[in-house]
């Protein structure tokens, strides 16, 4: 066997780096421009097309607090920020704020260019105590991407439910279906309406609903169900035939669980959910 005498090269590298600069709404001195050319020489290049924020300073004030932070981008073309939403999260990473910024005023950022900014959190914005915020503690700052949601779902009942349901009933009905969460775009979701507890079992109404682009069909539901305790009371797979949920519509639907599918004896039904099994 021969073998190369060619030595390997190193791999280059496709970090990018950025350069620094100052809003003109801004008013620093020498020494605070300094602080933060040392705080993004410090930073690793960026990877091709990526928008990043680095937090400097946490100040602490009698309303909440502010940090200042670097944005900086690579992306192959001007970036100007319109509404962001910031989390800030301690050393532990725990989230201790969370806040939507408008970013009209911070003007666009050029390729390959850094630029820091001031992000104050009032009070209402904490997520912890107060008291648990100190001056000049250490931190990391991310954007939150909003995803996509719906929240405006039509009802979609079968003959069963509409012939069975009254007037009142149908706007219960209605008004438990808009006070759902946002569902995130393309996703089928689960959502309690009701519980019922028998002798011979339970008997739970759901809203099933469906926030791709067209209908989705089911034809089995595996689920779980949790107490107040977080106890899985029951896990049960219903076998549906050709269940069908039309594009942006949630469908209530009838499940009984059989007594002897329940696992807990005397479940605390104060409050109780129900999971979709997905593996």
């Amino acid at each position: 066997m021969f073998k190369s005498n060619k030595v390997p090269q190193p791999k280059l590298s496709n970090r990018l780096k950025t350069t620094l600069e100052f809003s003109d709404l801004w008013n620093l001195n020498e020494q605070e421009r300094y602080v933060f050319q040392a705080a993004h020489n410090k930073l690793k290049g960026l990877n091709p097309n990526q928008i990043n924020i680095h937090g400097v300073n946490l100040h602490k004030t009698n309303d909440g607090c502010i940090i200042t932070a670097i944005i900086r981008q690579s992306l192959q073309k001007n970036l100007a920020l319109a509404d962001i939403r910031l989390i800030v999260r301690d050393i532990a990473g725990k989230e201790i704020a969370k806040k939507d910024f408008n970013m009209e005023h911070y003007g666009e950022l050029a390729p390959l260019r850094a630029r820091p900014w001031m992000f104050e959190f009032e009070n209402e914005f904490l997520l912890v105590a107060y008291d648990d915020i100190t001056d000049k503690m250490e931190f990391e700052v991310v954007f939150e991407y909003k995803q996509e949601s719906i929240s405006d779902f039509s009802l979609q009942l079968d003959e069963k439910w509409t012939q069975e349901l009254t007037k009142d009933q149908k706007e219960s009905l209605e008004k438990t279906l808009a006070s759902l969460n946002p569902l995130a775009l393309n996703d089928v979701s689960i959502s309690t309406i009701s519980l019922a507890e028998q002798e011979n079992g339970v008997t739970i109404d759901v809203f099933i609903r469906n926030s791709f682009d067209k209908g989705v069909i089911l034809n089995s539901l595996p689920i779980q169900l949790f107490d107040a305790d977080k106890d899985l009371v029951a896990q049960h797979e219903f076998q549906l035939k050709e269940f069908n949920i039309n594009a942006k519509h949630a469908r209530p639907m009838s499940l009984f669980i059989p007594k002897e599918k329940i696992k807990k004896v005397n479940p605390d039904w104060s409050n109780w959910k129900i999971e979709i099994i997905t593996s």
